[in-house]
C-alpha cells in the first residue's frame, strides 16, 4: 500500500494537562477511560467532553472495563481495587485483592450459550417475598445533614431489591506472580501463583504476571509472566494456560454462592455503614450539649464551686427548687430559653434520625442477611454438590446464628433509643418550663396553666443513669463497652414476653463460634459478623484453586527488556459467534497472544501465537488445549521503523503505532504511522515438532520461528495513517467494537482516529459525533 495513503479519519486533536499512563477504551460505548501522570483519573466521550474526574488517593497502576461497559475496574499501587460507576465516577465497591501493586486486571464474562436458562436453577432468590428492601441511600459519617433521616420518611424512594446477573464474570487481578479471580465485582474465587512454574529460587529470580484473563468459556486461563535475574533489566517472557475446568463445570453452583454471598456481605457492610451514620448523628448532638455543660462547670469555678458537678446542681434543683448563682447564671444568661430549644432540637433530631436508620436499613439489612445465611447453610446441609467449592455447615452456622443475635440486639437498641429520647425531652422540658418561670417574676394563672407538662420520675431517671453516663454512644462505637449501658437504660421498659424470650434465647447463649464478651456493643457483633461470614466465603478460594493447574508453559522469548509489551486477546462473550462462523477470516476466533522481541543486533520482531484453527490430526480429539495445537509466527518491521506500541483490534487483526528511527538519528524530525494488519496475512507455524514429552517446548517460539522460517515482513494488505506530529508515545489505546484508537502524540497531546471509515457510509462518522453531542 502506498506509504503516503491516509485511511483513518482523524475524529480529534486535543491537548492534556499531563502525560497519559494509561487509557482503555469501553467496549460498548464510545468512551475512554484516562489515568495521567497528574494522579488523576477522567473519562471521555468521543468527543473529547469529559464526563467525570476523579483524584485517587493511591496512584492508578490498571484499569480494566467490565464487559458489559458500565463498570470501570481501577487497580492502585496499593493492591486495593475500585469499581467505578461510569455514570458518575462514584465508587461501587472498593476491596483489596493482591498483596502488591495490582499491576494488571482482566475481566472476562462467560458466553451466552453457558448462561443457565432460566427457571433451570435449583435456587431461586426467595428474600424479596419474605424480608422488606432496605433503604439503599446511607449517608457516609459526617457527609449528610443532622436532618437527612430525621425528614419524613415518604420522602423515600420505595425500596427495590437488586437485579442479579444470569452471567457469571471472571475478574483477574495480578500483583508480581501472584493472581486473584474475582466474581461479581470482588467476590474472590480462587488464586494462584506463578513462581513454581519458573522453577527457579525466589530469591535468585523475580516473577511479575503482565496480562491475565480467561476465556469465556471459563475452561482455560490465560497468564502472560516475566522473569528476570535480580539486577537485570532483561529478562524471559512466557506463556503459561492453565486448566480451570472446575470453573466452567461448577458455573452453577458458582453462580449461586456469589449471588447469596456477594449480596449478604453488602447487606452488612451496608448495616455498618449505617451504625456509622448512626454514631455520627449522637456524637454531633452530644457534643452540642457537652458544650453547655463545659460552659456550666466553669461558672461553677468562678463561683468557688470547683467540688460540685452539674449534675448536682440539677438534683438540687430538681429536689428543692433552690437555685445557686452560677446555676440562676448559666438558665437565664448563658443558656436561656433559645439555647435550651436548641438543645432540645439537636438531641430530638438526632433520636429520629438514628430511629429511622434503625428502623429503614439496619433492621432490614440484617434480617435480609440472615435469612440469606439461613438458605446458604441449608443448602451446604443438603448439596453435595457445593463440597467441592469448599463450602462447609459450621462458619455459616455461626454466622447465621450471630446475625439472629444481632437482629434481635438491633432492636433492643431501637428501644433503648427511644428511651434516651423521652428522657432528654422530658429533661429539656423540665428545663424550659424554669428558665420561663425564672424570667417572668410574676407568672400569671394562665401561664402557669399553659406550662409544660413534665414527669419528674423522667427527669430524676435521666439524672440517675443517662446524664452520668451515655448509654448510647457506646453502642453505636466499634469498640467493646466496659458498661452494660444498654440493659440498664431498658431497665424501666416494659418488655413483651416474646422478645424477653429470644433476647434470653439469642442474647445469652452462643456456641464457640460466636463467642462474644457479654459487654460487646452491637457494632462489635456486626464486625465479628461480618469477620464469620468472610472466613467461611474465604474457604470457597482455598478450595478452588488447588484445582487450576498449568496445562501448558510455553517460553515466548528471552532477552526482553522490561516492562515486557506484550497482549492477549481472546473473544469476547459477545462475539464467540466468530468460532462456528463459517464466513469469519481463519483463526480470527482463536484466542491470540502478541509480543515484542529482538535479535541479539536490536532489529524488533512482532510475535504471534495463537490457537491453530485446524489442530493436528494426533490433536484433534483431545479434551484439553495442548501446545502442539497452538502455532506462531513474526513479523518484521522494516529496518528503518520501530515499534512504539501495539495492540489487538478486532478479532484477527493487528494495530502497530511506528516510528521512524533513522530520520530520529539523522537529527530530523520522525515520520510515525498507524497502520493495521490482518493475521489471515501472516504464514503461522504449527508447533508440534518442538515437542520434548512434556507440557512444555524444547525451545522458545522466537528461536523456533527464526528457525523454522517462519518470519515474514509488514503484509501489503494494511491500512495506515500517518501521523501529523513527529513524535508519538504509549499507550495505544485501540477498540476493536467501537472502531476507534487514541494516540498520545507530540507533547501532551491526544489524537483521536476512526478506524472503520472505510467500512461506514456516508455521513456515519458524523452521526456518531453528532450522537455524542446529544
Amino acid at each position: 500500500m502506498d506509504a503516503g495513503a491516509d485511511n483513518f479519519t482523524q475524529l480529534a486533536d486535543k491537548s492534556l494537562t499531563a502525560d497519559i499512563k494509561i487509557a482503555t477504551w469501553c467496549p460498548t460505548m464510545d468512551l475512554l477511560a484516562l489515568s495521567t501522570a497528574d494522579g488523576q483519573l477522567c473519562l471521555h466521550r468521543l468527543n473529547w467532553q469529559r464526563l467525570w474526574a476523579v483524584s485517587p488517593e493511591s496512584p492508578v497502576t490498571s484499569l480494566c472495563w467490565r464487559p458489559d461497559g458500565k463498570v470501570l475496574a481501577c487497580g492502585y499501587e496499593d493492591g486495593y481495587i475500585s469499581l467505578l460507576d461510569v455514570e458518575n465516577g462514584e465508587t461501587m465497591q472498593r476491596g483489596k485483592m493482591v498483596a502488591g501493586v495490582a499491576s494488571a486486571i482482566g475481566w472476562v464474562e462467560e458466553q451466552a450459550d453457558n448462561v443457565i436458562p432460566e427457571g433451570s436453577l435449583a435456587y431461586q432468590a426467595r428474600t424479596a417475598r419474605f424480608c422488606q428492601a432496605p433503604v439503599s441511600a446511607t449517608p457516609a459519617p459526617g457527609s449528610a445533614p443532622r436532618q437527612v433521616y430525621a425528614e419524613s420518611r415518604a420522602d423515600h424512594q420505595q425500596p427495590q431489591w437488586p437485579v442479579l446477573p444470569k452471567r457469571l464474570d471472571m475478574m483477574c487481578v495480578a500483583s508480581g506472580s501472584a493472581l486473584s479471580i474475582a466474581t461479581f465485582g470482588l467476590f474472590p474465587l480462587a488464586g494462584l501463583d506463578v513462581s513454581p512454574v519458573a522453577n527457579k529460587p525466589a530469591a535468585q529470580t523475580q516473577v511479575s504476571i503482565v496480562k491475565a484473563t480467561m476465556t469465556p468459556d471459563l475452561n482455560q486461563l490465560y497468564l502472560l509472566w516475566f522473569e528476570s535475574r535480580q539486577g537485570n533489566s532483561s529478562g524471559h517472557l512466557s506463556l503459561t494456560i492453565c486448566d480451570t475446568t472446575t470453573l466452567a463445570d461448577r458455573r452453577r453452583e458458582l453462580h449461586m454462592l456469589a449471588q447469596i454471598a456477594t449480596y449478604t456481605m453488602s447487606l452488612l457492610n451496608g448495616a455498618e455503614s449505617s451504625l456509622a451514620g448512626a454514631e455520627q448523628q449522637w456524637t454531633d448532638a452530644m457534643k452540642v450539649l457537652d458544650d453547655k455543660l463545659q460552659a456550666m462547670q466553669r461558672l461553677m469555678q468562678d463561683h468557688g464551686k470547683e467540688d460540685a458537678s452539674p449534675r448536682d446542681e440539677f438534683q438540687a434543683l430538681l429536689a428543692s427548687g433552690s437555685l445557686s448563682p452560677a446555676m440562676h447564671q448559666f438558665l437565664t444568661s448563658t443558656l436561656g430559653e433559645s439555647g435550651v430549644k436548641k438543645l432540645s432540637k439537636a438531641m430530638d433530631s438526632a433520636v429520629g434520625s438514628i430511629g429511622n436508620i434503625l428502623v429503614d436499613h439496619l433492621q432490614p439489612s440484617i434480617q435480609a442477611a440472615a435469612f440469606k445465611l439461613n438458605e446458604l447453610h441449608s443448602l451446604a446441609k443438603c448439596t453435595r454438590q457445593l463440597e467441592p467449592l469448599g463450602l462447609q455447615q459450621e462458619p455459616l452456622a455461626a454466622a447465621q446464628e450471630l446475625c439472629e443475635r444481632l437482629l434481635v440486639r438491633a432492636e433492643t437498641l431501637r428501644m433503648g433509643v427511644c428511651q434516651a429520647g423521652v428522657q432528654y425531652r422530658h429533661f429539656f422540658a423540665w428545663l424550659l418550663r424554669t428558665v420561663r418561670r425564672l424570667n417572668d417574676d410574676n407568672p400569671s394563672a394562665a401561664t402557669e396553666a399553659a406550662a409544660i407538662k413534665v414527669d419528674p420520675s423522667y427527669v430524676a431517671a435521666f439524672l440517675h443513669g443517662q446524664f452520668c453516663t451515655d448509654m448510647v454512644g457506646p453502642e453505636l462505637k466499634a469498640v467493646t463497652s466496659t458498661q452494660p449501658a444498654l440493659e440498664s437504660l431498658l431497665a424501666a421498659i416494659e418488655l413483651t414476653s416474646p422478645l424477653k424470650t429470644l433476647m434470653a434465647i439469642l442474647g445469652n447463649d452462643s456456641s464457640s463460634y460466636t463467642s462474644l464478651p457479654s459487654s460487646a456493643t452491637i457494632r462489635h457483633m456486626l464486625q465479628h459478623t461480618v469477620q464469620l461470614c468472610t472466613g467461611a466465603f474465604a474457604r470457597s478460594p482455598t478450595a478452588i484453586s488447588t484445582t487450576i493447574k498449568p496445562l501448558t508453559h510455553l517460553a515466548l522469548a528471552s532477552k526482553t527488556p522490561f516492562p515486557p509489551a506484550a497482549s492477549i486477546w481472546v473473544p469476547t462473550a459477545h462475539a464467540t459467534d466468530l468460532l462456528h462462523n463459517s464466513t469469519a477470516s481463519e483463526g480470527e476466533g482463536q484466542p491470540c497472544v502478541c509480543f515484542l522481541a529482538q535479535k541479539a543486533r536490536g532489529q524488533q520482531h512482532l510475535g504471534l501465537l495463537r490457537v491453530a484453527p485446524t489442530p493436528p490430526a494426533s490433536q484433534r480429539h483431545q479434551p484439553h488445549l495442548h501446545f502442539t495445537m497452538m502455532e506462531a509466527c513474526l513479523v518484521t518491521t522494516p529496518s528503518h521503523e520501530s515499534i512504539v506500541d501495539f495492540a489487538f483490534y478486532k478479532a484477527g487483526q493487528i494495530a502497530l503505532l511506528l516510528k521512524d528511527k533513522s530520520r530520529v538519528s539523522h537529527g530530523g524530525s520522525a515520520s510515525c504511522r498507524l497502520v493495521i494488519f490482518s493475521l489471515s496475512d501472516v504464514p503461522f507455524m504449527l508447533l508440534d515438532r518442538y515437542s520434548n514429552g512434556t507440557n512444555q517446548l524444547s525451545q522458545h517460539v522466537f528461536e523456533a520461528c527464526l528457525k523454522d522460517g517462519a518470519v515474514c515482513d509488514l503484509p501489503d494488505a494494511l491500512r495506515q495513517r500517518s501521523s501529523t506530529y513527529g513524535q508519538v508515545q504509549g499507550p495505544l489505546a485501540v477498540s476493536g467494537s467501537r472502531g476507534v484508537a487514541c494516540v498520545p502524540s507530540g507533547k501532551q497531546r491526544a489524537v483521536v482516529y476512526d478506524l472503520v471509515e472505510d467500512e461506514d457510509e456516508p455521513g456515519e462518522v458524523d452521526d456518531r459525533m453528532d450522537n455524542e453531542d446529544e
